[in-house]
């Protein structure tokens, strides 16, 4: 099948539905006000790619991969590919920033976000298993129910963050910084009681 090669292009205002998208190659191009809803990206890669104001709900994605992408702005609800879309060891940032998002029911399993800003997002009912979160900024952040089960958060900055559920037994903690008195949810992982 041949390859579809799309440079500098920006796309406005497009409304995608129980769309399949192949062999793709969108290289410097710019989404916004976009909706891609139950999508399916095949053997695609977005590469400098920004996504402004747009909504991506339930994506789905086979032997596709993103690599420097920017999200400014939008919804990403019920993603659980990001780590197909996320090589391990492949890139250095697969995403270059995540700013003012709103975010649920996203999965991310051993995916590397050392040192990355996640700050002032909205993270809800999702979970970070085994990603290597050392030095990354949660400051501000609503994680409502957003887990995090056997990652590497030292010295990550969780102060003022709310909602997380972090696991201690399971995580490496060493310095990560915490907010009072948001702190005093971690002891729910330890079942003790606290009068």
């Amino acid at each position: 099948m041949q390859e579809n090669y799309y440079e500098e292009q920006v796309i406005k205002g497009q409304k995608y539905q129980n769309l399949t998208k192949e062999q793709s190659k969108f290289i410097d191009c710019t989404f916004e006000n976009c909706s891609f809803e139950d999508c399916t990206i095949l053997g695609c890669v977005f590469v400098n790619c920004k996504f402004y104001k747009c909504n991506i709900i339930s994506l789905t994605s086979k032997h596709s991969e993103v690599k420097n992408v920017i999200f400014q702005q939008c919804n990403l609800i019920g993603i659980h590919c990001w780590n197909e879309l996320m090589p391990i060891g492949k890139y250095a940032h697969a995403i270059e920033k995540l700013e003012s998002c709103y975010m649920k029911y996203n999965s991310f399993i051993e995916i590397p976000f050392r040192k990355f800003d996640f700050s002032s997002n909205v993270i809800h009912e999702s979970a970070f298993e085994e990603c290597d979160l050392q030095e990354s900024n949660f400051r501000n952040c609503r994680l409502e129910a957003t887990q995090f089960f056997k990652c590497d958060i030292r010295k990550a900055d969780f102060r003022e963050a709310k909602g997380y559920v972090i696991d201690i037994p399971s995580n490496k903690m060493k310095q990560a910084k915490f907010s009072f008195p948001e702190v005093t949810s971690l002891l729910a992982s330890l079942e003790i009681k606290i009068d």
